[in-house]
């Protein structure tokens, strides 16, 4: 019995040893694996430079899964569009005033670059503050000695000009493996006293713009009531017309009745020259049968009117 417990322990233990041989190396491979790590995994709009020793290898890993030199170390550089954003840089003007310029860059890492740009320079942060920075600062003071007066800055076709010399400038960093896409500038803060000055030309060109669309008014106005002038006139002159055609009417017919009265007097005297007896009839047409009782005249003939005779007949 106890011979054969013995035997049992002793299986035991050599089957535990055997399994102690298997199971210890596979731990040390996987703990080796863990930590030399002979894999990396390059994430969405990244690229890997891998370097060993300090060494850097001038391929990039693009995107995805990679089994590399474990002894490698891997940079992950972020090739994602980017914005830098200046606010307030000093910019002069050929009329020794300095304007306040706040700037924006959209910008990236070149993929092709990004090894060459690593071992140049460092990461993207690196790349903006050595190359990208110090050059965008000094385009813009030079753009700004093209100006020629700091109430400039606020005419569009000069900041289009402005940001088309600075996005020129800034194609050189594409030597850096730095990619500019875009220029914008966001805002202009003129010295006040100039501030004051453009405050003042403006309130000025409004002033004029609204007396210009008063004299507007007024001239329209103006030509309104000349036209009811006009119009009025017109009707009076057409009114006094009908009334002289009317005068020039009853005139013409004035004149034809008095003309057509005085010749058929002219006709009607000729006649009566003509004619004397025409007169004795008219006046016999007229006597009513008295007898003139008497007339004066020293050779006159005295009349007796009949009449009284045949009233003193019994």
């Amino acid at each position: 019995m106890s011979q054969n417990t013995i035997n049992i322990d002793e299986a035991s233990l050599r089957k535990a040893k055997w399994i102690g041989k298997l199971v210890i190396p596979f731990f040390i491979v996987v703990f080796l694996f863990a930590a030399l790590t002979p894999f990396t995994t390059i994430p969405a709009g990244h690229v890997g430079v891998a370097t060993l020793f300090g060494k850097v290898d001038p391929t990039e890993l693009p995107e995805g899964f990679h089994i590399i030199n474990p002894l490698k170390k891997i940079q992950k550089i972020d090739c994602r569009n980017k914005e830098l954003t200046i606010d307030g840089v000093g910019v002069p003007s050929q009329d020794q005033l300095t304007t306040a310029v706040d700037v924006t860059v959209k910008w990236r890492v070149d993929r092709s670059q990004a090894a060459e740009a690593y071992q140049e320079t460092g990461s993207a942060e690196s790349l903006e503050d050595v190359h990208l920075k110090p050059l965008l600062r000094s385009l813009l003071r030079e753009a700004g000695k093209g100006i020629e007066n700091a109430e400039d800055f606020y005419q569009a076709n000069v900041q289009v000009s402005m940001q088309n010399k600075i996005l020129a400038g800034l194609d050189s960093l594409s030597k850096k493996g730095i990619l500019v896409e875009e220029v914008l500038l966001r805002g202009f803060n003129l010295p006040r006293m100039i501030v004051q000055g453009v405050e003042e030309k403006k309130r000025q060109k409004q002033l004029a713009e609204r007396q210009i669309e008063e004299l507007k008014r007024f001239s329209t106005e103006q030509e309104q009531k000349q036209v009811e002038a006009k119009a009025e006139k017109m009707a009076a002159v057409e009114e006094a017309e009908k009334r002289v055609a009317l005068a020039d009417a009853k005139a013409y017919e004035i004149t034809a009745q008095a003309k057509a009265q005085a010749e058929a007097i002219s006709i009607e005297g000729e006649a009566l020259r003509k004619n004397p007896e025409i007169l004795q009839l008219r006046a016999i047409e007229k006597w009513d049968g008295s007898v003139p009782r008497a007339t004066l005249g020293g050779n006159s003939i005295p009349l007796i009117n009949l009449n009284d005779f045949d009233n003193k007949k019994p």
